[in-house]
């Protein structure tokens, strides 16, 4: 029966193909938000908290018809800063001497005997049919995000991003590479429960995709612009690749509008809490004014400190102290009011 499904979804690709309406796994159509996890997975799951299963199983080797070597499956979950979401990770590992490929992947939801949804093992956020189906598998292992495509190979149902928080069944097959394997290896998957699945990282890292102006909710004509970067920087003579923070942060003092930035310099990737300085700058004219004004007539005044907490892809929690201009110190949540079009990290909030 699975080789029908697998006949299936050639002829469906093929269709799809000569009409230009191929369906790929971009990150609209991925079922967890983009900005969940980082780009280096976890390699395990959290000792006694999210493993759903750790199993060996037998598969085939390189030009073998029959299952003849050991694998082992590790899944679990992970979630997302976004409420309700989470990434299903799969860590595969070729327990035997010969050669394994890694096996095509089928998802359902529900409990379900026979998947009918061609699911992808990917090592990071792509566009298109990149998964992981057929390469070697490797004798230490590899973690992978599983990915599934929302229309079934019948184009008869629909796999939504709740289905994939919810319960479901995952299907590992090798026939595509050993004709004597007719039957694949499944898994039922747990539905997602925050309680037992932990984010990768708590709080999450600031990351590029929030990006955007954010304002306090109860402060007027007041906010903070948020750019999470990257650069090429040279450290110790050498080019490498980096990321910055910079804060613009809007509001007023003594009835006059006021304005403060800050920015990090260059950081190893992958930016938890930050703190940066924050500089208050005098001396200049409008730009419209010529002879205009140069560096040297700028004054900087170090005004105080912010610190940056991501709560979530839309949230920020800020600590101040602005104790140098008088003003105090305290906290307040900052909520996203613009972001970067086409690179929200949840596209279905």
């Amino acid at each position: 029966m699975r080789l029908f499904v697998l006949i299936l979804a050639l002829l469906v690709t093929g269709k799809a193909t000569a009409t230009g309406e191929i369906n790929v796994l971009t990150d609209l159509l991925s079922p967890f938000p983009p900005g969940c996890v980082a780009l280096d997975l976890p390699t395990q799951p959290t000792p006694g908290e999210n493993e759903l299963w750790d199993e060996v199983v037998q598969a085939p080797a390189v030009g073998s018809n029959t299952a003849n070597s050991n694998v082992r499956i590790q899944i679990w979950r992970v979630g997302c800063a976004d409420s309700g979401f989470s990434v299903v990770m799969v860590r595969l590992q070729n327990l035997s001497e010969q050669l394994v490929l890694i096996p095509q992947v089928f998802a359902e939801a529900g409990q379900s005997e026979l998947p009918f949804h061609e699911a992808q093992l990917i090592s990071q956020p792509a566009v298109g049919n990149i998964g992981a189906a057929g390469n070697v598998m490797p004798f230490s292992g590899q973690t992978f995000m599983l990915a599934v495509d929302p229309v079934s190979v019948d184009a008869e149902t629909f796999f939504s991003p709740q289905d994939y928080n919810e319960e479901f069944t995952l299907e590992f097959f090798w026939g595509g590479f050993a004709s004597e394997v007719t039957l694949g290896e499944l898994f039922p998957i747990a539905s997602y429960t925050p309680a037992l699945d932990p984010l990768q990282f708590d709080p999450p890292l600031l990351h590029g995709r929030m990006n955007g102006a954010y304002i306090f909710g109860d402060k007027p004509s007041a906010g903070l612009f948020l750019n999470v970067g990257e650069q090429l920087s040279e450290i110790d003579g050498e080019l490498v690749d980096t990321n910055f923070v910079f804060a613009a942060f809007f509001t007023y003092l003594d009835g006059e509008p006021y304005w403060m930035v800050g920015s990090t310099g260059p950081q190893d990737p992958g930016l938890g809490t930050i703190t940066i300085d924050m500089v208050s700058l005098r001396g200049g004219d409008f730009f419209t004014n010529p002879p205009s004004y140069t560096d040297a007539d700028l004054d900087a005044e170090v005004v105080g400190r912010l610190t940056i907490e991501a709560l979530d892809c839309n949230n920020l929690l800020l600590d101040y102290d602005f104790g140098n201009i008088g003003v105090g110190s305290g906290s307040l949540e900052a909520q996203r009011l613009i972001r970067v079009a086409g690179y929200d990290c949840n596209p279905w909030n």
